[in-house]
C-alpha cells in the first residue's frame, strides 16, 4: 500500500483555502461570503449528516435555503446533493476541492474554535480576491504572503 504524505508547510491554511474558493464559481463565492457573514451559523457545532449547522456545507445550505422556501422542498437529499442543486453551475469536483480544502486548511492550523474557523474563513475568502462583510479584511491576490500572527 502506498501512503501519502501532505506538506502542509508548502503552502498556507489561508492560501490552501483560498486557492479552492477562487476556483469556484461566482455564486458559490457569494454564498460562502455570505456564510462568513453569519455569526449566527457556527462553523464548528453540529454535523454533516443531521444539516443542523457547523459544518461548511450545511451553513451554506442552510443560507442559501432561508430566503427561498421552494430551495428548502428537497430536504430528504443529502447536504452534497442539495447543495449542487441549489447551485447547478458548481461541479461536485469543485465542491470536493472546497471540502478537502477546508478540512486540511483547519486541521493545519489546530483551529477548533468558532471564532478562529471563521478567520480562516474570511482569510481564505480575502485571498481568493471576495470581500466578506464582517470585520477588518484585505482584498488580496490570490497567492499573495500576507504576515501572520502566531498568537491565533
Amino acid at each position: 500500500m502506498r501512503k501519502t504524505v501532505r506538506l502542509f508547510s508548502e503552502i498556507g491554511p489561508e492560501e490552501r483555502l483560498g486557492q479552492a474558493i477562487a476556483a469556484l464559481p461566482p455564486s458559490a463565492r457569494r454564498a460562502l461570503t455570505a456564510v462568513a457573514d453569519r455569526e449566527d451559523l457556527p462553523l464548528v457545532a453540529g454535523t454533516w449528516a443531521s444539516g443542523d449547522s457547523g459544518c461548511l456545507v450545511a451553513n451554506v445550505v442552510r443560507d442559501l435555503t432561508l430566503h427561498d422556501r421552494g430551495a428548502a422542498a428537497d430536504e430528504d437529499l443529502t447536504l452534497d446533493l442539495r447543495i449542487l442543486q441549489l447551485l447547478p453551475e458548481l461541479s461536485s469536483r469543485d465542491l470536493n476541492r472546497l471540502i478537502v480544502a477546508w478540512d486540511e486548511a483547519a486541521d493545519q492550523e489546530g483551529r477548533r474554535s468558532d471564532a478562529a474557523l471563521r478567520r480562516l474563513l474570511r482569510g481564505g475568502l480575502a485571498r481568493a480576491g471576495e470581500r466578506s462583510g464582517a470585520g477588518p479584511h484585505l482584498l488580496m491576490e490570490p497567492g499573495a504572503q500576507v504576515a501572520v500572527d502566531s498568537a491565533r
